[in-house]
């Protein structure tokens, strides 16, 4: 059984990684062409110039911090396990965002 819940630690850490990514990736297109199609439509409902990108990048901040805090933990919990090996979960991360951002933009 514990070695499941190191799997699923495994696996979450991974998504964790992407997520941290792709939260990443959106505060660094904040005010290109990209960041005009409106997700944040309902949690910033400001249409003065600037407030608009201000609280979409507040969001992501917030959203950025909260996957760090997730990931100290998680991550502290699995290096007790698994050493250097750790190392690599950060890397499959990427890989995965990788691989959604190339699928996205029909790379492949």
């Amino acid at each position: 059984m514990k070695k499941i819940s190191h799997i699923v630690s495994c696996v979450i850490a991974i998504c964790l990684f992407f997520a941290l990514y792709v939260f990443l990736f959106d505060l660094a297109c904040i005010g290109r062409i990209s960041k005009f199609n409106h997700i944040w439509t309902g949690g910033c409902p400001f249409d003065i110039d600037g407030a608009y990108l201000n609280c979409m990048a507040s969001y992501d901040i917030v959203s950025i911090v909260i996957i760090l805090c997730m990931l100290c933990l998680l991550l502290f919990y699995l290096f007790k396990t698994y050493r250097k090996w750790v190392l690599l979960i950060p890397i499959c991360g990427f890989l995965l965002f990788s691989l959604s951002v190339i699928t996205f933009w029909g790379l492949v």
